[in-house]
């Protein structure tokens, strides 16, 4: 069984309560601890973007996780982007030599619907259920509200 992680950063921009939790709309960005068999291939941060009640996941919100893909943008393209002069000759890039990159960070949805106290409750994709996505998932980042937010000092933007 795998060990929960622990979160290392926190960062909230959005709406609070009283006693300054995640209330209303807001953005949620954690930064968990890697491990070698990660379900997130070991990237290690998460964003939820939607709804809050008094420091839980509520409402409509889209939890996702950062990862690398493939660049789709070949290394020909990225270093043909620049200046060009009147006859459509190449001058300069736009871009520094060396700068192309083979894989590049994206945003990957982890879960995208409903929430109800922290938890997924019904995805907006798929059968409408939890059950196409890996519960591992939940309880690795099951932390990641009102207890973690207590815990460690959130950075409000």
């Amino acid at each position: 069984m795998a060990k929960e992680r622990k979160i290392i950063q926190l960062r909230y921009t959005g709406e609070v309560d009283a006693e300054g939790l995640p209330h209303g709309k807001g953005e949620l960005r954690y930064v968990v601890e890697s491990r070698p068999d990660d379900s997130f291939a070991g990237q290690g941060e998460l964003r939820y973007v939607g709804e809050f009640v008094h420091g839980l996941r509520h409402g409509d919100g889209d939890l996702h996780a950062l990862g690398s893909m493939y660049n789709p943008v070949s290394e020909y393209e990225w270093y043909a982007e620049g200046d060009y002069d009147s006859c459509g000759r190449f001058l300069h890039s736009a871009h520094a030599p060396g700068s192309w990159q083979r894989t590049v960070k994206c945003w990957y949805p982890a879960f995208e619907g409903t929430w109800q106290d922290d938890m997924p409750l019904k995805s907006r994709w798929g059968d409408g259920s939890i059950d196409d996505i890996s519960k591992a998932h939940w309880k690795d980042i099951r932390r990641t509200a009102r207890e973690t937010v207590r815990e460690l000092k959130i950075e409000n933007l």
